[in-house]
């Protein structure tokens, strides 16, 4: 009876383990899936956390970056309930792919493409002063009295600062450090050493993390010496082509004093053919931080070449100033020369790139008549951009 019972359980276990293998033979396991689909942006200089999950397939799961690469600083990290891709991105970028692929137990894959961005933070951060910082007139050489300006953050994340730095004559000391925390500020201290007399301009540059950086701060002195000073504001003039006969300019020059007593000026020279000169500033006292004008113009006589010398004398310590003038006389007007072959005008004009018709050549025979013979004949090479030319022109001969 015993053996009987044991026969019938026997099979009766042989026949379920059949079933069952059966049932299992015609229902494989569901392939697994990942979530999310998408991944959010992340914002340079800012914790990013977004994990990732396997559902179907066959625990325990593999998970691997299968094409691509992961923004700078992100990477795949394991957790109990599966993968997240975190770090704190340390470079702005646009449209970063890569893909992540999950193997279950079964050796059944997933495949997921994503495409994320690392936008840089919002423009949370200002000066104050925000106009800048002006200083007062200070002697060459010396360090001026420190101005203070506080950088501010209004934000409700804090800001990544890479750097801050001064530009030209001025030096600076800052609390800021490498972050600025949320709803903060720092200060940045500066003073001006002017080098040289005359105006001295340029900024505080803050590097940062946010989509405003660079952020500037402006600066602005003035450098001064003891005693008089006699600045120009240009020490040449060209005044290039003129038509024979009609004048250019006035081109103007300013002098500037730049020091601690009124100059004075005792004498302006005018020499040179073809060059005009009138000023305010001949026997006018310049007192400190003032200037007066000069202006000179052209007016050819003949064709050719001029040159002129413009001679200050007054009671600055680098007197004589000079200033040096050139033009050219030419037939015609306009910004061309006339096209030449041989040593005669084709009738044709050429504009070089600087010239508003834009490196052509244009039949001009009124102003380029046939025939004629060149004045200046002089060879220019590859005056056209992009263009390799060699064209003959007469200088001599201005054309529309």
């Amino acid at each position: 009876m015993k053996t009987i019972v044991r026969s019938v359980i026997f099979g009766s276990c042989i026949l379920a383990i059949t079933l069952f293998s059966r049932c299992g033979s015609s229902q494989p396991p569901v392939p697994p899936t990942i979530t999310p689909p998408s991944l959010p942006n992340g914002t340079f200089g800012v914790p990013y956390s977004q994990p990732l999950e396997a559902s179907g397939g066959v625990a325990p799961y593999q998970w691997a970056l299968s094409a691509g690469t992961l923004p700078d600083k992100l990477q795949l990290v394991s957790s109990p309930t599966g993968e997240t891709i975190s770090g704190t991105p340390d470079a702005v970028a646009q449209g970063v792919a890569f893909s992540i692929k999950v193997t279950d137990s079964a050796n059944q894959s997933a495949t997921e493409p994503y495409t994320i961005s690392i936008v840089p933070e919002p423009d949370t951060l200002s000066f104050v002063p925000a106009a800048g910082l002006t200083f007062a007139a200070q002697l060459v050489g010396t360090p001026s009295a420190s101005q203070t300006a506080t950088l501010s953050n209004s934000g409700s994340t804090s800001v990544v600062i890479f750097s801050v730095k001064p530009g030209g004559d001025f030096g600076d000391s800052t609390t800021c450090g490498s972050s600025l925390a949320a709803g903060s500020s720092c200060s940045i201290t500066v003073t001006y050493t002017p080098s040289q007399p005359g105006p001295g301009n340029s900024y505080i540059t803050v590097l940062d993390g946010t989509a405003g950086s660079p952020h500037y701060l402006p600066l602005s002195g003035t450098g001064v010496i003891s005693g008089a000073n006699a600045t120009l504001s240009a020490t040449s003039l060209n005044f290039g082509n003129q038509g024979v006969g009609t004048t250019g300019g006035p081109d103007s020059i300013t002098l500037s004093n730049y020091g601690t007593t009124t100059l004075n000026v005792a004498s302006i020279v005018l020499a040179g053919s073809g060059f005009g000169e009138t000023d305010n500033c001949n026997g006018a006292p310049v007192a400190p931080g003032a200037n007066c004008m000069l202006n000179v113009t052209f007016t050819p006589g003949t064709t050719g070449n001029f040159t002129g010398t413009l001679t200050l004398t007054d009671d600055a310590l680098d007197s004589p100033q000079t200033v040096s003038l050139s033009g050219t006389g030419a037939v015609g007007h306009g910004h061309g020369y006339c096209i030449v072959s041989g040593n005669t005008l084709t009738g044709s004009c050429h504009h070089s790139r600087t010239d508003v018709k834009n490196c052509s050549n244009t039949l001009e025979p009124a102003d380029c008549p046939v025939g004629a013979t060149a004045i200046h004949k002089n060879l220019i090479v590859g005056d056209c951009v992009y263009v390799h030319t060699m064209t003959w022109i007469d200088t001599g001969r201005l054309c529309p």
